[in-house]
């Protein structure tokens, strides 16, 4: 318990430093006040400003004259914009605003794709066709506005030749919800700080400038592309700031459901950046690569971090006399059932701390099903608007499932790794022969195949105990099993090498429990529709039928099962009712397990 207590509060920690310790170091090191730069009288950098846009003909007009208004003589300026597949008549309005922004003398160029192959890909295109040709590139979205001297002060900010990308402050339509007007106010306040460090992380997307001979190409499968970008372009040094003069205006404010989307597509983007900008971890980098960390990598890992704090929580308040944790879980539950009374009777009356660290704990979640979405392949196509995406059916239940077997799985084979030294060391002092014992069983099924598998258990039987009996269940006062084997047997600790059959995706942690093939044309034979009990689900480490009936003894035990298999196929149409049997089972689970009702 001593190893649980310690990684619990070392994870706590990072938490805390994420949110607090963080900003308290970033704070005693900026410097925030600024020296005003004066724009130059004779505009000396050649910019490009690159847009990609799809089914934007709502708003693309008013982007390409808002960048046609630029005070920046023309000669040193050009908009280049990648039409990427566009289905509505995103390409005739942009070609109206070409043709008036040409009498401005403006020159804005359209490269149109008949098909849609990717925000990232459009990036790459231009930055192929404009690297060459200007000294900065301009990236911007079509939903933002920009002030008219933008350029202006970029190119003042340019003059200093260590700064490689410059950006401006975010700002959100007067539509924004609350929550997300103080999200940005957060996040401006630390770019802010981070600026003043010459290493701000991440630049938003809806406007940054990155020198030319700084911008490299993006991977097609790139998720955030507006971080990829700005990070890539600090690789070899250089710094990267926020101008507090400029002001970029955001319109198009995501209703609650699209910001929970858009939320799902930054965890998984968050985690995806851990690996492609890997080597900003140099600690030649000096702020850069300290900054990356603090703000960039426990912010993608934080998802995983705070679900094992919530794991740990409440498992050391169950099985430890430590206070802190009964502490702490008492405080989880009352501010996470604040959150769900205020929400389920729609209470307007704001709590600010409560308020505060649901909306953030609620974030988290989602962040966590985008690692798991990515992690499943999701990401792979082409990029969609938020408003685009289509509506999920009841198959996410699956993919949830198996988030949470990864999950399970590996937090689970770290936490419970001295327990299963444990029981190994025991079986090896006690009896001959191998720890870990391996059986072949029946794994998910559908119409086209029926999966087998081995599955891993600690031996709690003597050696060859089937040599002389051939495949028989085992019994209650069975002499095959060892003292030692009685015990973990009756604590199921015996099943926890199952934790790595999870990993491997053979099987799940909560589902039907895996049969031996040897029984299966037998009790297929006597009870009707046997093998449809593992039908497009894997078997489990723990189930329904195994909290309530125990190990199986006889075809009749197994038939009293199939009755709770077939309950808990049946959960999986609902969301709701599966999100309950799950909970209940899990609670059965830790009854079985610590008051020893195994067998």
């Amino acid at each position: 318990m001593t190893v649980l207590f310690t990684i619990w509060v070392i994870l706590i920690v990072l938490v805390l430093y994420h949110h607090v310790g963080y900003l308290i170091i970033l704070k005693l090191f900026s410097n925030e006040q600024h020296k005003e730069n004066k724009p130059a009288i004779i505009p000396t950098t050649r910019f490009g400003i690159l847009m990609c846009a799809y089914n934007e003909q709502a708003h693309i007009k008013e982007k390409l004259h808002n960048l046609g208004s630029m005070l920046y003589d023309t000669q040193h300026y050009a908009i280049h914009v990648y039409l990427d597949g566009c289905t509505d008549k995103t390409y005739q309005e942009a070609m109206i605003a070409q043709s008036h922004l040409a009498k401005q003398n403006v020159n804005c160029h359209l490269h149109f794709s008949k098909e849609n192959k990717g925000k990232a890909y459009g990036i790459n295109e231009l930055i192929k066709l404009t690297k060459s040709n200007y000294d900065a590139l301009l990236f911007t979205d079509v939903s933002a506005l920009l002030s008219i001297d933008v350029l202006d002060k970029i190119d003042a900010d340019f003059k200093n030749p260590e700064v490689n990308v410059i950006t401006g402050v975010y700002v959100l339509d007067e539509l924004a919800s609350a929550q997300q007007k103080q999200y940005w106010h957060y996040q401006n306040k630390v770019k802010s700080m981070e600026s003043s460090l010459g290493a701000v992380i991440g630049m938003p997307g809806a406007m940054f400038a990155i020198r030319s001979d700084a911008a490299e190409l993006l991977d097609d499968s790139t998720i955030n592309d507006d971080f990829i970008l700005s990070m890539k372009a600090l690789k070899k040094g250089g710094k990267s700031q926020v101008n507090s003069d400029i002001n970029i205006l955001e319109r198009e404010c995501d209703e609650q459901s699209h910001d929970n989307a858009r939320r799902v597509r930054i965890g998984a983007g968050n985690w995806q950046q851990i690996k492609a900008l890997f080597s900003l971890l140099n600690p030649k980098l000096g702020w850069v690569s300290f900054n990356f960390f603090s703000h960039k990598v426990l912010r993608g890992l934080m998802p995983i971090i705070l679900l094992s704090v919530y794991v740990l929580t409440f498992t050391l308040a169950l099985v430890s006399n430590w206070v802190l944790p009964s502490i702490a879980s008492g405080l989880m539950l009352a501010v996470h059932g604040a959150g769900v009374i205020k929400s389920s009777a729609k209470i307007k009356v704001k709590f600010p701390i409560v308020d505060s660290i649901n909306y953030l704990v609620g974030a988290y979640a989602l962040a966590l099903w985008g690692i798991v979405k990515f992690e499943r392949g999701d990401y792979k196509t082409h990029w969609q608007r938020v408003h685009h995406l289509k509506p999920q059916n009841n198959a996410w239940i699956k993919t949830v499932k198996r988030g949470i077997d990864i999950i399970g799985s590996v937090t689970g084979l770290i936490l419970l790794l001295p327990v299963m030294l444990g029981v190994a060391l025991s079986i090896k002092m006690t009896s001959k022969g191998p720890v870990l014992f391996r059986q072949q069983r029946v794994g998910e099924s559908n119409d086209d195949f029926v999966a087998l598998f081995n599955v891993l258990k600690f031996r709690s039987m003597v050696v060859d105990a089937e040599s002389k009996s051939g495949a028989v269940w085992a019994s209650k006062n069975d002499a095959r099993i060892t003292p030692v084997g009685r015990f973990i047997r009756k604590t199921r600790l015996d099943e926890l090498p199952q934790l790595w059959n999870v990993l491997v995706g053979d099987m799940s942690l909560i589902g039907p429990r895996p049969e031996r093939p040897v029984f299966y044309s037998k009790l297929e034979k006597d009870i009707p529709y046997f093998c449809q009990r593992t039908y497009g689900i894997k078997p489990g480490i723990s189930g329904l039928a195994q909290v309530m009936n125990g190990y199986d003894e006889s075809i009749d035990d197994a038939r009293n099962k199939i009755g709770w298999d077939y309950a808990y196929m049946l959960s999986t149409s609902s969301a709701r009712s599966w999100c309950y049997m799950e909970c209940s089972i899990l609670f059965k689970t830790f009854v079985v397990v610590f008051t020893g009702k195994g067998q």
